[in-house]
């Protein structure tokens, strides 16, 4: 009896929504690269703005996926590793939004051509990035909490079996 069960705040619809409201950043970061294609054309020397948030965006809704797809369902505990290096993904892009789409878009503003639109933007862009980490941090605090739970309850289970007097 080596696995956990479902957390009932990620069965059915409720796990479903709380999935979508993360895959929402993604979606809008993955929208500006694609844009930025368009606009800055398919050359490397703009990979920050155009080749890392539609194949960041890729790999971090893979990640979020398939650590959503692993903890709705019951999971053994030798799968832990796989949902911290899943869980891997959407924080590292979450964490590019707010550097390198937010903060780095605020210091351009500031030190480079002084532009308050791009100010702004980098604002917008931290506020995208820390939307998608706070969603995400409480969907694995959701399952950290329930696991905990669990081992309470099955080590208070073994306990009490330990101590019940067996058959005469």
């Amino acid at each position: 009896m080596d696995s956990f069960t479902v957390a009932p705040e990620l069965k059915g619809t409720k796990g479903d929504v709380i999935a979508a409201r993360i895959e929402v950043p993604i979606l809008v970061a993955m929208i500006y690269g694609i844009v930025e294609f368009f606009r800055l054309g398919w050359s490397q020397d703009y990979y920050l703005y155009t080749y890392a948030p539609v194949l960041g965006g890729f790999a971090a809704s893979v990640g979020l996926f398939t650590y959503y797809f692993l903890v709705s369902v019951e999971r053994k505990k030798s799968r832990k590793t796989l949902l911290v290096l899943l869980g891997l993904l959407p924080y590292f892009y979450s964490l590019y939004i707010m550097g390198v789409l937010g903060l780095y878009t605020i210091y351009e503003g500031i030190i480079g051509k002084f532009s308050l639109w791009s100010m702004i933007s980098g604002v917008f862009w931290v506020f995208v990035g820390f939307h998608l980490i706070y969603r995400f941090y409480l969907m694995t605090e959701i399952v950290r909490q329930h696991d905990e739970k669990a081992m309470l309850a099955r080590s208070t289970l073994r306990q009490s079996d330990m101590r019940a007097p067996g058959p005469k």
